[in-house]
């Protein structure tokens, strides 16, 4: 009858915890809305002004802080105007669309040419309207390649226009308000096409003019190039440079506001892990800097139309002598940086007065337009003179060893930006240890389900006797206290109003809570691998759309076994279910195992009821765990849910083998023996040798502060000759 009561008690206890769970978990990861599915491959983007004539504005872009008023119209007083282009145009540069089959079958990778990017360049803003990945899909059909940038919002002034990366939004001439560029159409030079000279350099030309009663006064120039660049290089550039030149007899002051990319994609279904990175260089480096874009959503609401910012580089938040080096805006695996350089070519642009986190379409429920503003110093272009505003454009995937060896990637700290996937709760070494190992052995094996088993085989056989001494240990301890108990019921009666008299007859006892603690230690030392080994796979660019074996396609999305026709939604919370995960199931099973084979620690004598009660209920909700992994592992990354089970599946294994090592030597009566023979005891007056090893000296630590608290606290004093 108990058997059934603390059945029914488990289950029910399950199911709370289960939805306690869940409802956690729906405020922690709250659903987005998916992204509009990119162009199809080579395919222009829409334009609603496509074909319009004259400085038509369809949106008003963010204004340089206090340079802009709240409404423009590309004219300041009636004086200045911009000369656009009459027709929206898209030139295409870079990699050509790759053939979706080769040999009847689709490529896991797109077949590998001199250019590591395909972009799509825009004249409204001199803007880049799309940029695709030459070696990598968008999916696993292999569809289309992976767009890390694209043109985000709706057409119609009503919903806000469309924005696009890296588009000129603003110019303000001599301190009289911002003339509006984003939503202009430049002119293409030349008009026919991407121009490539004899090394392979493809580049295209766009600019505008500023008139004034007629007559110019500036033109802007926006120049790309993209050099060819093979994939062994592990390079993915591309040169943005902007150029203000002085048509009229007067000199005149200008500053420029440009944005960074737009349109990154979460590379996370679970979480937003979408950036704006900054590196900052200050004496001893360059020191970077992370904001969540997210991090805009909790800003206070602005007034209606106002621009919703946060400053990321200002005069006023940085330390004298500290410079910009770049910028980013970036999810896991890929980044678009952007990297301002002086006139001369060297890093640190001192032509830079703020960089900050901006909302184009001032709305804060929608993320997706999220980018990142630099805004320029005010500088004097004297007449007939130029200002050249050079820009190194990062357009790719995360690769360590491209960000650790090659220069200026190197120079420039853009490996803060991997590292900061590295997390607080272990060692940064330890996580590239655990990357460097898990690649060696994808080079060997060729498949990383198969190198991941074998990395937590290895991880595992190294801390085994690490495990295996911390639960020899326990049952030691067990024994111990279960041979002293009668002694300490006798104690407590006979103390039983005499606290500290009770204290000192138990230290007698040899009882030392720190010998406890100990059996707890090797577990905590194998806590940072575990983590190390758990983040070198959540930030590995190298493992995407990598397959397994049998169902499992891709190791970093779930398994789905099988997937619903139509997705199922969790009553009350609304989470959909789109597929049957097989592995996180497994996960939950193999844990549950390994704790029911793991040595439970039993009550010390020192405890009092209310702390045995509560250890009893700890491991009483010890196997409500493994329903908490399956609710936290079911939408996980399949390579995550493939770690988790096989280093439990092996725990299990190993736990078997100790619990039959423990049973072998309580039965041969050898288990509060040493497995090892002791060293020789020193003669008598010799000293006595210090103990070896970490454990050993951590024992002795123990000991001896033992001792010291018989003694009431007093030391012997030293013997004077």
């Amino acid at each position: 009858m108990d058997d059934r009561k603390d059945l029914l008690r488990n289950l029910l206890v399950s199911a709370a915890v289960f939805v306690f769970a869940l409802t956690l978990l729906s405020k922690w990861l709250p659903s987005t809305p998916p992204s509009a599915p990119p162009p199809p491959a080579g395919a222009p983007t829409p334009d609603p002004t496509a074909g319009a004539a004259g400085p038509t504005t369809t949106q008003t872009p963010a204004p340089p802080a206090g340079d802009v008023p709240a409404e423009s119209t590309g004219a300041i007083g009636g004086a200045l105007t911009v000369r656009e282009a009459e027709v929206v145009v898209l030139r295409e540069m870079g990699a050509p669309a790759p053939a979706l089959e080769v040999d009847g079958r689709r490529p896991r990778h797109p077949p590998a040419g001199p250019y590591r990017m395909r972009v799509h360049l825009c004249n409204l803003g001199a803007s880049i309207d799309t940029a695709a990945m030459a070696d990598h899909w968008q999916d696993l059909d292999g569809a289309e390649l992976y767009h890390l940038l694209e043109p985000v919002g709706l057409p119609g002034p009503k919903e806000g226009g469309v924005h696009r990366s890296l588009s000129v939004d603003a110019v303000n001439v001599d301190n009289r308000g911002g003339i509006l560029l984003a939503d202009k159409k430049w002119h293409v030079r030349p008009e026919e096409g991407v121009t490539t000279d004899a090394e392979g350099r493809e580049s295209l030309e766009f600019y505008v003019d500023l008139e004034e009663d007629g007559q110019p006064v500036l033109r802007l120039t926006r120049t790309y190039t993209l050099a060819p660049q093979p994939k062994a290089e592990g390079r993915f550039d591309l040169r943005a440079d902007l150029r203000v030149e002085n048509l009229s007899p007067a000199a005149h002051e200008v500053v420029l506001t440009c944005r960074g990319g737009v349109g990154v994609h979460m590379a996370n279904s679970r979480t937003d892990d979408r950036f704006a990175d900054l590196g900052v260089r200050t004496a001893r480096g360059v020191r970077g800097d992370r904001q969540a874009l997210a991090a805009l959503s909790k800003k206070p609401a602005p007034a209606p139309g106002a621009l919703l910012s946060l400053p990321l580089f200002a005069p006023t938040q940085i330390a004298a002598g500290e410079k910009l080096t770049w910028v980013a805006t970036a999810n896991t695996y890929f980044t678009c940086t952007l990297a301002p350089l002086n006139r001369d070519g060297s890093d640190d642009a001192l032509y830079l007065a703020a960089a900050e986190l901006i909302d184009l379409d001032r709305e804060p429920l929608t993320d997706s337009d999220r980018t990142v503003r630099l805004i320029t110093r005010s500088e004097s272009v004297p007449a007939g003179g130029t200002l050249q505003y050079p820009f190194d454009l990062f357009l790719g995937p995360k690769l360590p060893r491209s960000f650790q060896t090659l220069e200026p990637y190197a120079a420039r700290n853009y490996y803060y930006q991997i590292a900061q996937g590295f997390g607080w709760c272990t060692f940064a070494f330890l996580v590239e240890l655990m990357l460097w190992l898990l690649n060696g052995l994808h080079r060997v094996v060729f498949n990383y389900g198969v190198a991941i088993i074998i990395l937590v085989l290895i991880v595992r056989g190294l801390l085994h006797p690490l495990t295996k001494k911390g639960q020899v240990d326990m049952v030691r301890m067990q024994h111990r206290m279960q041979e002293l108990a009668p002694k300490i019921e006798e104690i407590k009666k006979k103390y039983a109003n005499d606290k500290a008299r009770m204290n000192q007859e138990m230290m007698k006892l040899n009882i030392n809570p720190v010998g406890q603690m100990m059996t707890c230690l090797p577990m905590f030392i194998q806590m940072p691998i575990w983590v190390a080994l758990w983040l070198s796979l959540s930030n590995n660019i190298e493992m995407r759309h990598e397959p397994f074996f049998g169902w499992i396609r891709d190791l970093t999305a779930p398994d789905a076994l099988y997937t619903f026709v139509r997705p199922l939604t969790v009553p009350l919370l609304g989470w959909q279910i789109v597929s049957f995960n097989l592995l996180p199931l497994l996960l939950a099973l193999f844990m549950y195992t390994q704790q029911k084979l793991t040595p439970r620690p039993k009550p010390s004598p020192n405890m009092t009821e209310q702390q045995i009660q509560q250890q009893e209920a700890m491991q009483k909700m010890m196997p409500i765990m493994s329903i908490m992994m399956l609710i936290i592992f079911y939408p996980a990354p399949s390579g995550l849910t493939l770690y988790i089970m096989t280093s439990s599946l092996f725990g299990t294994i190993e736990q078997w083998v100790i619990r039959k090592h423990i049973k072998a030597r309580e039965a041969a009566g050898t288990l509060h023996k040493p497995e090892r023979p002791r060293r020789p005891v020193p003669l008598e007056g010799a000293p006595r040798p210090r103990p070896t090893g970490f454990f050993a000296r951590l024992q002795k630590l123990a000991e001896d502060a033992q001792k010291h608290a018989q003694t009431g606290g007093s030391r012997p004093r030293r013997e004077r000759d």
